[in-house]
């Protein structure tokens, strides 16, 4: 916990002219599964990781604006996407979240005077007649046990109703009955009902067992109905006789690329219950290849702008919605209701903007920690060209490694790849409740090449497959690594092996050719990521308080976290970041002084 003498705003580095906060690290810390890692007490080895990989990434950051890469038009438009969503996020706060607090806390004080909790049993009919007949009887005089012990059919299981229930008109006809009462008959989907009231219970106020989670959850349920009231009445207003029109020719043709797409994943349904996801490549080749005839066109006409289509499959893939099925209805279903979706929020961003919200110090500290990740990915992809192999260095490398005898470390894992983050923390949830990864992983994995062996990849070396290799090179036999991002989702995997790597004969040289060249590019790439890192730390200056860094408190979720934002959105609370700490040491030697 943190003390009163420690400020969020303390800085824990500085980068250059970025700073990092001891709030954005503790969350940083805090909200980046790290599955079994805190039990092995190197809490101080994973706090100096986690950091040293966020001051990689505000190193980069630099460096991407130094280059202008934020005017680069992809990244352009990523980052002014999340300023919306922050600038939106700010607009609730001020126009409902802040104006329904007064609302809220008369509701929690109702609350917390009444009952919050009835016990009542139910006497049901399908037929109107029949349970009007009931009512009858009951306003006659005859008792309510008389009745269900005469009627043997009927439900005797006691029923539980708490405030918070989704049918509010239901909630205050229970709780405005005193003990003993019967409700009018109600009619609902199934059939006809009566209550009988058994028992009000007031377990805060008699502070029965778990009264403080009860004190909790009315909070929530108090801010929660304050604020839709609140939400409701503004957006009327704002969007009353607001004009816009959506393309429905565009939407029909978006949903006829977008069926194959889906199809195409139908072998990793395990049941019916599966949803449909579309990954980033099918985002990606729905914007380069697919629509390319259609993408510029204009698909929503706003009263002073327009959106075009390739703005909108953006905002899918940021979405990554889940599709029930296949259906030619469905599929447009779904996409009628990411497009209201899709002008609302735009609405809502200009109407933040116009009153210069993201010149916030709200905005601009939430926004600021998704910038530099942005800004860091961008900078990471013009290193790509660096790592171009020819065959004379294939070569080359081969003799080096003949010459030296050296053997490369090869790993096997089992992984579980997937696209969507919400099916990762279920995996996640379910590794930490002790089922076989194995097993999860012929349930949940979309990865082609490990489908027939339950997500085992046999044995490669740690420069092949990208992080996948470069983490689990780190690993431990039995450690389980997870979620990275990776190109196809998101991946979670246990190491089960690690050996030495037999060199190859002459030979085996030219079967191995094209792996020597992978695994030469990947160094390059790494070595490449280390010197210019090292290069950067010199340039800006990297000063770390290790005093605040040691005293600041952390926890782990370990778990996935969310944040949900006002008028509608959520993404991962913090950037996922597998943190790059290989320049560290390098940095170091060099006698730069932390």
């Amino acid at each position: 916990m943190q003390t009163a003498a420690q400020s969020d705003d303390e800085v824990v580095a500085k980068i250059g002219n970025i700073t990092v906060s001891r709030k954005e690290f503790v969350e940083r810390y805090e909200m980046m599964p790290q599955m079994e890692r805190q039990m092995k007490n190197i809490v101080p080895q994973l706090k100096e990781e986690v950091l040293y990989g966020i001051i990689f990434e505000k190193l980069f950051a630099e460096a991407a604006l130094e280059r202008r890469l934020d005017t680069v038009e992809v990244t352009k438009y990523s980052l002014h996407e999340f300023e919306k969503m922050f600038v939106r996020n700010e607009l609730y706060n001020r126009e409902v979240a802040d104006k329904a607090k007064e609302k809220a806390q008369k509701l929690f004080s109702t609350y917390l005077g009444n009952a919050t909790k009835v016990f009542a049993r139910a006497l049901y009919s399908a037929n109107e007649k029949e349970i009007r007949n009931f009512d009858h009887l009951l306003e006659k005089g005859l008792p309510f046990d008389s009745l269900i012990v005469d009627l043997p059919e009927q439900m005797k299981d006691t029923l539980t109703f708490q405030v918070g229930m989704e049918d509010e008109q239901l909630e205050r006809q229970i709780f405005s009955l005193p003990d003993g009462a019967n409700t009018k008959p109600m009619h609902f989907e199934d059939g006809w009902y009566i209550y009988h009231i058994d028992k009000r219970a007031e377990p805060i106020f008699e502070k029965s067992q778990g009264w403080e989670l009860e004190y909790q959850e009315l909070k929530k349920v108090a801010k929660q109905r304050a604020e839709r009231e609140f939400y409701l009445a503004y957006m009327k207003k704002l969007f009353l006789n607001k004009k816009t029109e959506a393309k429905a020719s565009l939407l029909k043709y978006l949903a006829d690329k977008i069926i194959p797409l889906l199809k195409a994943k139908e072998k990793w349904r395990k049941g019916d219950d599966d949803k449909f996801y579309l990954a980033e490549d099918d985002f990606y080749n729905l914007e380069q290849k697919i629509l390319s005839d259609s993408i510029s066109k204009t698909y929503v006409k706003f009263e002073k702008k327009n959106s075009t289509l390739r703005d909108f499959v953006r905002f899918l893939n940021f979405e990554n919605p889940a599709f029930k099925s296949i259906d030619e209805k469905h599929v447009l279903l779904v996409l009628h209701g990411k497009t209201r979706e899709f002008i609302e929020r735009e609405i809502l961003a200009d109407e933040g903007y116009k009153l210069h919200l993201e010149q916030t110090k709200e905005v601009q500290q939430d926004y600021g920690v998704w910038r530099d990740f942005i800004l860091h990915q961008a900078m990471q992809g013009v290193f790509l060209d660096s790592a171009k192999v020819s065959d004379e260095e294939v070569a080359a490398y081969y003799a080096k490694r003949n010459s030296k005898k050296e053997n490369e470390v090869l790993v096997n894992i089992v992984e579980i790849l997937n696209p969507n983050l919400e099916t990762i923390d279920t995996v996640l949830q379910k590794i930490k409740a002790g089922e076989d990864i194995k097993e999860l992983a012929k349930r949940y994995s979309i990865r082609e090449q490990t489908k027939e062996t339950s997500g085992e990849f046999g044995l490669f070396a740690t420069s092949s497959f990208g992080e996948i290799g470069r983490v689990a090179g780190t690993m431990n036999i039995g450690d389980i690594y997870g979620p990275l991002k990776v190109p196809e989702g998101y991946s979670v995997f246990k190491l089960i092996d690690k050996q030495k790597e037999a060199l190859p004969n002459e030979e085996e040289y030219e079967a191995t050719k094209e792996k020597l060249r992978r695994d030469l590019a990947f160094n390059k790439l790494r070595n490449s990521l280390i010197n210019y890192t090292v290069t950067l730390a010199n340039k800006y200056g990297v000063t770390i308080n290790e005093k605040i860094l040691t005293d600041t408190p952390v926890t782990s979720i370990n778990a996935i976290v969310y944040r949900y934002f006002g008028f509608g959105g959520k993404m991962t609370a913090v950037p996922m970041m597998t943190p790059f700490t290989d320049w560290v040491k390098s940095w170091k030697h060099k006698n730069v002084s932390p």
